[in-house]
């Protein structure tokens, strides 16, 4: 089959995904054109054929997500898509697409829609739309905002394919929950307990960086993007990351549902730092809570850290108990695949 794939492009979490499951199906013997933006097609362009497009992009600031902000870059940039109709309709032509996929991006449902082409979703998102989940008080107005957007990229597919740590109870009777991707790197590592706690921020903060050194441990940190040592904290760029991920003893870092798969499938205790009004980092911070794998704060503190490390043997006795199936989206996705041939 002929597949054109969607996939967001902010942050790593989503092409960490394409990538796994694109070489799977070109294993199948299917052919993948891919379209998206921004990270993901660094990541991707040299390894897979793809068309970029313009993308939606959150603005952070101080890591607060500032609403209105991202509404005016989003409606700024994103309408350009529509001016280059022709080269879309040029695409869709040349490749003759027997299917669509999309991962959080919304130009694929909509030609899908255009060309009348069956539409997969696989994502990580649709746990808000499809799934019974807990939303304690506090975050309701934050799940509604992210429950709309995830409905705005992808209302109506034949099949969604969601990537949960949890099976929550599932309200759509065309979804299926699977246990998140984890890519061959990952799976290939020997991990051990080492003395450093990595720590992997999206956006710079010194308000962090200064409670990290008030503390008497040793810290590798990601996200500054240079090479360099100070005091108990030693800067790494990403070509460390795997390595320092296989040996460190625990994590403090941003929500994101990719590195907390990873960290988990490693059975690495992790102390996450979810984006403010990013509601879906909250809810993979509140399961890293309720079930013992971890903690999470808002506002980070020397007394939350200390704390957090007092606890590190309790969360690996946890983490240890957890061992799902974690090739069970290739078994689904085969399914549905079936049903289109």
């Amino acid at each position: 089959m002929r597949i054109l794939y969607g996939l967001a492009g902010e942050g790593f979490g989503h092409s960490s995904r394409a990538l796994v499951i694109v070489k799977y199906l070109e294993e199948q013997g299917h052919e993948v054109l891919l379209m998206t933006y921004g990270q993901a097609y660094k990541v991707l362009k040299n390894k897979f054929r793809v068309f970029k497009v313009k993308g939606l992009h959150l603005v952070f600031e101080k890591s607060l997500l500032k609403k209105r902000k991202t509404i005016k870059y989003n409606l700024d940039n994103f309408p350009k898509n529509f001016w280059r109709w022709k080269k879309f309709h040029k695409l869709m032509k040349d490749f003759k697409p027997d299917l669509c996929i999309s991962d959080m991006e919304p130009i694929v449902p909509i030609l899908r829609n255009w060309y009348k082409l069956p539409l997969i979703s696989i994502d990580n998102q649709h746990r808000l739309t499809n799934l019974e989940i807990n939303i304690p008080k506090k975050y309701y107005s934050d799940y509604l905002l992210a429950k709309s957007v995830v409905e705005s990229f992808v209302k109506r597919a034949d099949y969604f394919i969601i990537t949960s740590f949890s099976k929550n109870k599932i309200k759509k009777k065309n979804s299926f929950v699977v246990p998140p991707i984890i890519r061959e790197k990952v799976k290939k590592i020997k991990p051990v307990v080492g003395d450093k706690i990595l720590v992997y921020l999206t956006k710079k903060d010194k308000n962090i960086l200064k409670v990290l050194n008030s503390i008497g441990e040793q810290f590798v940190v990601y996200g500054y993007n240079c090479n360099k040592r100070k005091a108990n904290l030693e800067f790494k760029t990403r070509e460390y990351f795997l390595k320092d991920l296989s040996d460190c003893k625990a994590i403090i870092a941003t929500a994101g549902f990719t590195l907390i798969s990873e960290s988990i499938y490693l059975k690495k205790p992790y102390l996450a730092l979810p984006l403010k009004g990013q509601f879906e980092q909250t809810l993979n911070a509140l399961f890293l809570k309720e079930n013992n794998f971890g903690d999470y704060t808002e506002d980070l503190t020397k007394e939350e850290i200390v704390n957090f490390l007092k606890n590190l043997k309790k969360y690996r006795t946890n983490l240890k108990k957890y061992n799902p199936d974690y090739n069970m989206l290739y078994k689904v996705l085969d399914k549905c695949l079936k049903k289109f041939e």
